[in-house]
């Protein structure tokens, strides 16, 4: 089976690649806000960066590292690139404003910026999976679940969802399980693995 990214390096393979940006858009989106872009900005900034995606996707070589160091570079230049066209507009307006987005970045080092995203990316890929699995559990499993990962004890649990503490153990195993492939199924539609 292709890859979501394989098959959006296809220009005929419209559908991929509305499935690429589906799935992409508010993981960029999501990075963009972190890195101070302005929120008026933001939008805008994510459709460049998607065009930007659109032509340089098909050069995407696994063999040269994983696809989220590379997406990270990419988020990273272009929002760079953005802030540093705003600043000097700004500066040639002599509306001088305390720029903090680009100041946010400059201080930091692109390692610093891409261990944020690769952080973002391990919480965008829980939040899916949760999303996925979610209704394949009825009654109190997903309860159960969620407190114990707000670090109630199993007798919390049990106390709180009225079933058995050998019940909270038995349904946290089966989601945990369900979720653990569902990121693996999320992560192998989403990225190929980088060639070895």
């Amino acid at each position: 089976m292709h890859t979501l990214i394989r098959r959006a390096c296809n220009p005929q393979d419209e559908g991929a690649w509305r499935d690429f940006v589906e799935q992409y858009r508010r993981f960029i989106l999501y990075i963009l806000q972190e890195m101070n872009v302005a929120t008026d900005e933001i939008e805008d900034l994510s459709q460049q960066i998607l065009v930007t995606l659109t032509r340089d996707l098909p050069g995407y070589d696994r063999s040269k590292g994983r696809f989220r160091s590379w997406l990270s570079a990419v988020i990273r230049h272009a929002a760079l690139s953005h802030l540093s066209k705003q600043r000097y507009r700004k500066k040639r307006m002599a509306d001088y404003i305390e720029d903090r987005e680009v100041d946010w970045l400059n201080g930091r080092d692109a390692s610093e910026i891409t261990q944020m995203i690769e952080d973002e990316w391990a919480g965008y890929i829980g939040k899916l999976a949760m999303d996925r699995v979610r209704p394949a559990f009825r009654g109190n499993a997903m309860e159960a679940y969620e407190l114990f990962l707000d670090g109630h004890s199993a007798a919390e649990i049990a106390s709180i969802t009225k079933l058995t503490v050998s019940s909270v153990y038995t349904l946290r195993k089966r989601v945990k399980r369900r979720l653990y492939l569902e990121i693996r199924a999320i992560t192998a539609e989403l990225e190929p693995p980088a060639a070895g």
